[in-house]
């Protein structure tokens, strides 16, 4: 009864119905590289959210912290805070240079970056073996045991994996893709946390799991800002343009200052587990 499904073989399923993913994973480091100004510029001020999930992990300050898919730090700052040394490792070049300008604004040096594909890096060459690892929305892979199997024997002591719960994307932010990309987009995404949670069952882990809300806010000078970054991000064909801004007229709030604000509410989810 065990195997009446295969968790990650369904999990494959998801990740082949956009082949548009599979084109850009087989060079991460270069997508993430054309879309590194724009996702610093949208994540400045999520650092409340940043510091909600590195408030729920159990950590010591002598603890040494892998961070897989670290981006630009947004929470391998407030964990080198925390902990004795961080490890940011990430494909992108220009995501760990602004992982690294944002550790100097901080104060901080208890920091090294890997520039490295986590399907391609060698536990005990390219990354030596800590006390916990992170794993923050960096979990996009094809075959997701192996990725998570190498996790495991990457740490002393525990993993922490952060995903959405339920629909990630708002009912505004799945017009906007179905109105730039068709219908489809959303059912090509990624399955929520409790996927993980079952092929993490499957691998004889037994995992825990919080749900939590969190409130996204995203800070922009102009309409015309916020739709070039989200069109960035996304790859949007030139022509939708007008079609991006339009959006961002109608749901961005003035700041009060000249500049104008969204708050996006989601509902996530932190998976863990301990080792003995």
């Amino acid at each position: 009864m065990d195997r009446i499904i295969d968790w990650n073989e369904l999990w494959k399923l998801h990740y082949a119905a956009s082949p548009e993913r599979a084109r850009r994973d087989r060079d991460p480091g270069a997508a993430w590289d054309r879309r590194a100004g724009a996702y610093g510029a949208m994540t400045q001020n999520t650092l409340q959210v940043a510091e909600q999930e590195v408030g729920y992990m159990d950590l010591r300050p002598t603890d040494t912290i892998l961070d897989m898919g670290a981006g630009d730090g947004r929470l391998s700052v407030p964990l080198a805070r925390r902990v004795a040394r961080v490890t940011a490792l990430d494909p992108s070049a220009a995501m760990l240079r602004q992982l690294g300008e944002r550790m100097q604004a901080a104060g901080l040096a208890n920091f090294q970056t890997v520039q490295a594909r986590w399907e391609d890096a060698v536990v005990g060459r390219d990354v030596d073996v800590h006390d916990v690892a992170v794993a923050a929305y960096s979990l996009g892979f094809f075959d997701l045991a192996a990725a998570l199997r190498k996790l495991d024997a990457a740490v002393r002591r525990a993993v922490y994996l952060f995903w959405r719960a339920g629909r990630w994307r708002s009912e505004e932010e799945r017009d906007l893709q179905e109105a730039v990309f068709g219908k489809g987009g959303e059912a090509a995404g990624y399955p929520d946390y409790l996927f993980i949670a079952n092929v993490l069952h499957q691998m004889g882990i037994c995992a825990s799991a919080r749900v939590y809300e969190a409130d996204w806010s995203m800070a922009y000078s102009s309409p015309d800002q916020a739709a070039a970054h989200w069109a960035q991000m996304h790859d949007a064909p030139a022509d939708a343009k007008e079609i991006i801004r339009k959006h961002f007229t109608r749901i961005l709030e003035p700041d009060g200052t000249g500049g104008f604000h969204h708050t996006v509410h989601r509902r996530q989810a932190m998976v863990w587990w301990t080792k003995d």
